[in-house]
């Protein structure tokens, strides 16, 4: 049974919702985030079979692209009403054939790329915590304080944001900056985007190019993983399977991998 959740929105689908996230929180976190705290860009569709998901069809338009997660045994009729005049960055871990698909039909409208990405959990047990003994390293969490730094870093990784955005990002609860300082300079970020009582989800891991190779980044993930166990949460991130030495970064500090997705970047 297909189920379009805005559309049949009760408090037993909230439940369904829910319970399987509590037990699958790696693959129903995004299902379950964007409906409850952003519902106004979200459609979500239920595959449904003995009051179990199996699969679902996640669209979110709340970002400067349109982001899709396949997963399982979805339905994919709702992929049909999308324009295609935007960009569309699609996740699935559904069946080849569903993904080939995807590819024919997107293909034939505008530019695709194909990459695969892992995705890692790290737990209590697993962690292996990574500190610099440096007098000149200072690691703390960014506040808008900071804004202007974290600006700066921003732009030399690429990615120009706005003022407002950047405070959001530094004052949000759902966002969570960490900054490693050298002589007072912010030179390597990590932040969490989504954050749930039982699952941080990491990203955004950036050092100055300058200042790779030093364990930077290593060591603002680590103390931002601290945080997310602190609080009872397992940190989750993705990278790129294909990322050698990131992946051993991450599981250095106790990182394992437990699922892959296809990532499927379109472009009209």
């Amino acid at each position: 049974m297909i189920i379009d959740v805005f559309k049949e929105l009760n408090r037993n689908i909230l439940s369904l919702i829910r319970r399987a996230y509590l037990m699958d929180p790696v693959r129903y976190v995004y299902l379950y985030y964007d409906i409850v705290y952003y519902p106004e860009f979200t459609e979500a569709y239920l595959n449904v079979v003995n009051n179990d998901i199996v699969g679902y069809l996640l669209i979110f338009r709340g970002l400067p692209y349109t982001a899709i997660h396949i997963i399982g045994n979805a339905s994919l009729n709702a992929l049909d009403e999308i324009p295609l005049n935007n960009r569309l960055v699609i996740h699935a871990e559904t069946e080849p054939k569903y993904v080939n698909h995807l590819i024919n039909k997107l293909s034939s409208k505008g530019t695709i790329s194909l990459s695969r990405d892992l995705t890692m959990i790290c737990w209590s047990n697993s962690f292996r915590e990574f500190i610099i003994n440096d007098d000149a390293v200072v690691i703390r969490r960014l506040s808008i304080n900071d804004i202007n730094e974290f600006l700066r870093v921003k732009s030399i990784q690429g990615t120009r944001i706005s003022e407002a955005e950047a405070l959001i990002r530094l004052s949000s609860p759902h966002w969570h900056y960490y900054g490693l300082f050298m002589n007072s300079e912010l030179v390597a970020i990590a932040g969490t985007y989504l954050k749930l009582p039982e699952v941080w989800v990491v990203g955004d891991v950036f050092t100055i190019p300058n200042y790779r190779n030093r364990g930077f980044a290593k060591a603002v993930v680590s103390v931002i993983t601290k945080d997310a166990i602190n609080s009872s949460a397992v940190a989750m991130l993705h990278v790129d399977e294909y990322n050698t030495p990131a992946i051993r970064v991450y599981k250095r500090l106790g990182y394992i991998a437990v699922q892959g997705m296809i990532l499927l970047n379109y472009n009209p």
